[in-house]
């Protein structure tokens, strides 16, 4: 499938369009199957999509019971953190919804009386309980080319098994492209890998540059991509 690029003139631009092509995404996959599984991220233009989103008319048309929201990326940190990814979606969009969705999946926060690996490992083993397979993964794209608390340099993408790659702060996740959650169609296309989880002082919720890539698609920093293309600001993904 070949990515398709949409160069919009500023981030401001990039979250709003994005929101609303997140929005009619759902609303047609929503007419061919349900449940609905999302994976969501962090950063700044992942939140800005969210929060953008939140405002826009078709938030309501939008069945949310027949959805299900899980994340490709999260921090080790106490429930409530700022750190964390969940609960800058909550203030974003989640805590605003007009109905509650089928399942908000959170990956266990420290001091939960889980390690690191063990929260990772139950966070795969929940994702193959529900048998996922992912209708949207929005995933963000730093400055530094890191994808998902995934960094580079890549050296394994290909031979890594997929599999969650805990690691303690503040050293970064090890770099496997087969750990995070990606979807290569429109609709279900790919089956769920464990998320990736670094140590809370690896990089905060605002940490990637800019940028949402969801199924088929793939976001330079500073862009938002929707099924089947990627978007930049002022430039080309």
């Amino acid at each position: 499938m070949n990515a398709r690029v949409i160069v919009l003139p500023d981030a401001v631009t990039v979250a709003e369009a994005a929101a609303q092509r997140f929005l009619a995404f759902l609303l047609e996959a929503q007419s061919s199957h349900s449940p609905i599984h999302v994976a969501l991220t962090g950063g700044g233009t992942g939140l800005a999509l969210l929060a953008h989103a939140r405002t826009n008319p078709l938030l309501d048309a939008v069945s949310w019971p027949d959805v299900h929201f899980w994340w490709g990326d999260e921090r080790f940190a106490p429930a409530g953190s700022a750190a964390r990814n969940d609960s800058a979606a909550a203030v974003a969009l989640l805590d605003h919804l007009p109905e509650r969705p089928g399942g908000i999946h959170r990956v266990a926060a420290s001091g939960e009386g889980l390690s690191l690996t063990d929260a990772a490992a139950r966070y795969t083993a929940d994702l193959r309980r529900h048998e996922v397979v992912f209708d949207l993964v929005l995933l963000g794209v730093g400055t530094d080319g890191h994808v998902a608390s995934i960094f580079p340099p890549t050296h394994d993408a290909a031979s890594s098994p997929p599999a969650p790659a805990p690691a303690p702060a503040p050293a970064p996740a090890p770099a496997s492209a087969a750990q995070a959650s990606a979807a290569a169609e429109p609709y279900p296309a790919a089956a769920a890998a464990g998320p990736t989880i670094p140590g809370a002082d690896s990089c905060g919720s605002g940490c990637d540059g800019g940028g949402a890539a969801s199924s088929g698609g793939a976001a330079s920093s500073g862009g938002a991509a929707s099924s089947g293309g990627a978007a930049s600001s002022g430039g080309a993904a």
